[in-house]
């Protein structure tokens, strides 16, 4: 009964109602589930892991582009499955990585080329986001120092 009790104040809750839905995958370098909340534009919580895009900075969430980065993450992963492959590393509470679309579409760079979202240099290494950052021109936001 409790089990019964637990599931269904998941389903209540929004947090998995779909009872065909594939069972999320979440190892230490991969998680694969659906987008259970939006943090801010550059940190998302799938199959409630929260994850810290890797490569991009985006301004604050009490900001104006903060918010319209979150708006757009928002709307990005609205009723999504996503997979993101994982660092290792950890910033505060969450991992590290970069994550995708089903349809293959990496969130970082459509972030980055709708201009609200920046490349961060420092932790973009491989040089994943370059050709999304020159074809959307400099960030109209903050670049923190940390990614210089």
């Amino acid at each position: 009964m409790r089990q019964f009790s637990l599931t269904v104040l998941t389903c209540l809750i929004g947090a998995g109602c779909q009872p065909n839905a594939p069972t999320p995958t979440i190892t230490d370098s991969q998680v694969i589930g659906p987008v259970t909340h939006v943090r801010d534009g550059d940190t998302i919580e799938v199959a409630d892991v929260p994850i810290r895009l890797n490569g991009v900075t985006c301004d604050e969430l009490g900001t104006p582009m903060g918010k319209q980065a979150t708006a757009t993450m928002r709307t990005l992963v609205a009723g999504q499955r996503v997979s993101c492959s994982l660092s290792g590393q950890k910033s505060y509470d969450r991992k590290i990585g970069r994550c995708q679309l089903a349809t293959g579409q990496d969130l970082g760079e459509e972030l980055i080329s709708q201009g609200v979202c920046g490349r961060c240099e420092r932790y973009d290494k491989q040089g994943t986001y370059v050709r999304a950052q020159t074809n959307a021109g400099p960030f109209r936001g903050k670049i923190p120092k940390y990614c210089n």
